[in-house]
């Protein structure tokens, strides 16, 4: 059984048919992408996952669990996290307290008493991991807003991560960054896959071909094709429409 399953899924604005019966499945332990030019519904279709749009028709999954009608924050708790295309985290406050702020929510065990959340060693403890794991264990005393933009996406994964995750949505992580930059997100992202499953919205092709174990490529609100890098490359339609060769230019 698949790890996510999305079947059938529509949405209409208006006369707009902006998703028209996607179906799209990621597995354990997957990097699924998806790929598509501006205007192919992209953004509809993880919003209509997230739970920040409601479909018109169609269903979702995760683990067996129903995801249809739930709000966003009850797709967290099933299991489902998201980071945007804009970072968002706290800016004002340190790596470590953004870190430890995340954590407390999602354990659940720390809005009750009065004391200091940072003398929960427990809370502690898990921000540190994260921070480690994004490559950021040498800033936890940095404000956040004055981290290079780089490092700010990388702090917005590990806010992702403290929910623990069983399917992360990562929506363009390399947009806006240098090359350098780039190279290390596609590290992380390639580590993380030992942790939770990933479906990767992303424009950059090279890092969708390094990553990908499956590409679904998505024009005019409807999957095309879906398959390996291979498969991807060699597709025509997918050649003339998104990947813009010379022979189909």
């Amino acid at each position: 059984m698949s790890l996510f399953v999305a079947s059938g899924l529509v949405k209409r604005f208006g006369g707009l048919l902006a998703t028209g019966g996607v179906d799209l499945t990621v597995e354990p332990g997957e990097i699924h992408a998806l790929i598509g030019p501006n205007g192919a519904g992209k953004s509809t279709l993880v919003n209509l996952i997230s739970g920040m749009l409601a479909p018109d028709a169609g269903k979702l999954a995760l683990d067996g669990v129903d995801l249809t009608g739930l709000p966003p924050h009850w797709r967290v708790r099933a299991g489902l996290s998201r980071c945007f295309q804009v970072t968002s985290v706290f800016a004002r406050d340190t790596v470590r307290d953004n870190l430890l702020l995340a954590a407390q929510a999602h354990a659940g065990s720390s809005f009750h008493c009065l004391g200091q959340r940072d003398r929960e060693a427990a809370l502690l403890a898990v921000a540190h991991e994260l921070a480690e794991t994004v490559g950021l264990g040498d800033a936890l005393d940095r404000v956040a807003g004055t981290l290079p933009h780089g490092a700010q996406r990388k702090l917005d994964v590990a806010l992702a991560l403290a929910a623990r995750p069983k399917l992360l949505l990562l929506d363009e992580p390399m947009a806006g960054m240098g090359p350098e930059d780039s190279l290390q997100m596609v590290a992380l992202i390639n580590r993380l896959r030992e942790r939770t499953a990933i479906l990767l919205i992303e424009h950059d092709m090279d890092a969708v071909f390094q990553l990908a174990d499956r590409i679904s490529v998505l024009v005019a609100g409807r999957v095309l094709t879906s398959g390996d890098a291979a498969h991807v490359k060699a597709h025509p339609e997918v050649q003339s429409v998104y990947l813009g060769t010379e022979e189909h230019a």
